[in-house]
């Protein structure tokens, strides 16, 4: 599956939601939400082409394993939360958008919190008391 057919479903879908909009908006919202789960699983070989990729350079590092695994936790938590908040907008709820977005960097934080503690850990072990 290459970007152009990716593009060429969403047009159509958006299309076809544009038109049903007028005259059945629950059906509309129902096409984006079609529409935006086919583009999300189309895209999951070349996400998990990509974490496999991830993971066989993690392999080959001989210390810092777990600062990697930090990072892809964050990007799969920011791309899902966008992604939520994206539809939420789509359907014309922005106040549950926002909600979603708040609850991925609320999520972010608690996840890079260690990686945050061990920083602060070795720049107060480099300042001189």
């Amino acid at each position: 599956m290459d970007i152009f057919q990716i593009v060429a479903i969403g047009i159509v879908g958006g299309i076809l939601a544009v038109m049903l909009k007028k005259e059945n908006p629950t059906i509309a919202i129902m096409v984006t939400l079609a529409v935006a789960v086919l583009i999300f699983l189309l895209l999951m070989p070349p996400l998990a082409g990509l974490i496999g990729l991830i993971a066989q350079i993690t392999g080959h590092l001989s210390s810092g394993q777990e600062y990697v695994l930090v990072v892809v936790q964050i990007i799969g938590i920011a791309y899902v939360a966008e992604f939520g908040s994206q539809i939420c907008n789509d359907a014309g709820e922005g106040s549950i958008a926002a909600k979603i977005e708040l609850a991925g960097k609320v999520l972010i934080m608690g996840v890079a919190a260690p990686i945050i503690i061990s920083l602060v850990e070795q720049v107060v072990a480099i300042i001189p008391a």
